[in-house]
């Protein structure tokens, strides 16, 4: 079953609006027995639960409301209500529609803003919420809607923070039957933005970007959400079984705000990290004049020295939401699946791209003023592209293997990905050979629906879905 996440609003917004700030809705396609089943569902959230009984919108839009006077003046209305139980904030307010993970028995709908939400898969392909999930009460913080599972520990990493007070970021994992490590609490000096991070196979890779939360902006008119252009970008290196963050090592990367990181892997001294740098590193929050860029690029952090080196794998275009292989995530991987953004927003094709094709040589190396080196490629590690016809689009590519043999070849497998034509109105799952050289078409479904453009998803397995756990545990009514 491929189960894709988004947001999708169910009430009209009463003011300012980003597409973050939608209502979780979960889109999902079973192949069973030669059948293919399609359903969409709100995850129901009680955030979504609490404005269903009111008949409208009013938990406050965390991206497109609150910015300024009027963003405190709602926040100020909504607390008032929760005083006088009109409404009801403590039990979590997430949206619950960023990312979607199948781990231990369970998938579970994610926003970073909240708890994860527990969603049952019915025999009928069916998807049924069951409500914030705590690990069995082990969890008691938001976490990332971008935790990574080790495919050959089955452990479970992910972080959490905090805009408000400190700590403001902590770390923790799960091995794979479900229980919790140790937080490790990771010393940064104001609230930052941590969407996404990555695992190689013995270190947690952190990012420690320009884009922070100063919620005092709102007191002179701004947004909370700030591009800190004097603070320099920074990976920490941290063993990932480590209890605290005594063996961290920060290794600055100016000039680098990476949302999503598609993975990482060791060479000697250094954690080869595969991310798509993006520029202004604020453009999703806030309007920019300048045209948003998101480069796909090899960072190079050396624990030794201290230094980092990065170079663009593609340049001439936007490469966001993708992955690789999940058997190959935290160690070496020669495959990415990425969405072409162009034109941003809008994601127009797939790209595949070897990330191993041999550097340039000596005379293509600059050196800059900060210190990094900075290798300028061609097009060599475009393996292909997919591009949609015409007036349609798409979303994130999602790799499946062929098969589950350790020993098949990297790219012997599928990528399913959601399409839609903006002039009839349908929408499909297009299923592409994944090893072929042209990401050849083998399948089109037709849905019954329009699927809205969204986020992240996952592939579960028939084997994984026969360990389904159907009960949930939530420790505390007040979580």
């Amino acid at each position: 079953m491929y189960v894709r996440n988004g947001a999708n609003p169910m009430f009209q917004p009463v003011a300012g609006h980003h597409l973050f700030d939608g209502d979780g809705m979960l889109h999902a396609v079973r192949f069973k027995e030669g059948i293919v089943s399609y359903v969409n569902r709100f995850t129901r959230t009680h955030r979504l639960e609490e404005e269903m009984k009111m008949g409208r919108a009013f938990f406050p839009k965390a991206i497109g409301e609150l910015h300024g006077h009027s963003g405190i003046a709602r926040l100020l209305l909504f607390y008032a209500r929760s005083m006088f139980g009109l409404v009801d904030g403590r039990k979590g307010m997430g949206v619950a529609n960023a990312g979607v993970v199948f781990f231990n028995g369970r998938l579970l709908a994610m926003s970073e803003d909240d708890l994860p939400y527990a969603v049952e898969v019915t025999s009928s392909g069916d998807l049924k919420t069951l409500g914030r999930y705590d690990f069995e009460g082990q969890l008691d913080s938001p976490m990332i809607a971008h935790p990574k599972i080790d495919a050959r520990t089955k452990e479970l990493f992910a972080l959490s923070y905090d805009v408000i007070k400190r700590p403001y970021l902590k770390y923790f994992k799960f091995s794979s039957d479900g229980k919790k490590g140790p937080e490790v609490t990771i010393s940064v000096d104001e609230p930052t933005m941590m969407h996404d991070f990555a695992i190689s196979e013995n270190h947690v890779i952190i990012p420690d970007q320009q884009v922070i939360f100063r919620l005092r902006e709102m007191l002179s008119g701004g947004s909370p959400v700030v591009h800190n252009k004097h603070k320099v970008p920074r990976f920490g290196v941290l063993p990932r079984d480590d209890a605290d963050e005594k063996r961290i090592i920060w290794v600055d990367v100016p000039d680098c705000f990476c949302f999503h990181l598609w993975n990482a892997w060791e060479e000697g001294d250094e954690v080869v990290v595969i991310a798509s740098c993006m520029t202004p590193a604020d453009s999703i929050f806030n309007q920019s004049p300048q045209a948003l860029k998101s480069i796909l690029s090899e960072i190079r952090l050396n624990k030794n020295s201290g230094t980092s080196k990065r170079r663009p794998l593609v340049s001439g275009m936007n490469l966001e939401a993708g992955q690789v292989n999940g058997k190959f995530l935290g160690r070496r991987s020669r495959y990415a699946y990425l969405a072409i953004a162009d034109p941003w927003p809008k994601v127009s094709g797939i790209a595949k791209v070897d990330l191993l094709q041999q550097r340039q040589m000596n005379d293509d190396v600059n050196e800059c003023s900060d210190g990094r080196t900075d290798v300028m490629t061609s097009e060599k590690n475009l393996v292909c592209k997919f591009m949609y016809p015409s007036n349609c689009y798409g979303g994130e590519p999602m790799f499946v293997p062929r098969s589950a043999d350790p020993f098949s070849a990297e790219d012997d497998g599928y990528v399913l990905t959601f399409m839609h034509n903006e002039v009839t109105g349908k929408s499909e799952l297009l299923i592409l050979d994944a090893s072929s050289p042209s990401l050849e078409v083998l399948a089109r479904v037709k849905l019954p629906a329009r699927v809205p453009y969204g986020f992240h998803g996952t592939f579960i397995h028939a084997s994984e879905l026969d360990t389904q756990k159907n009960g949930y545990y939530c420790s505390s009514p007040g979580r």
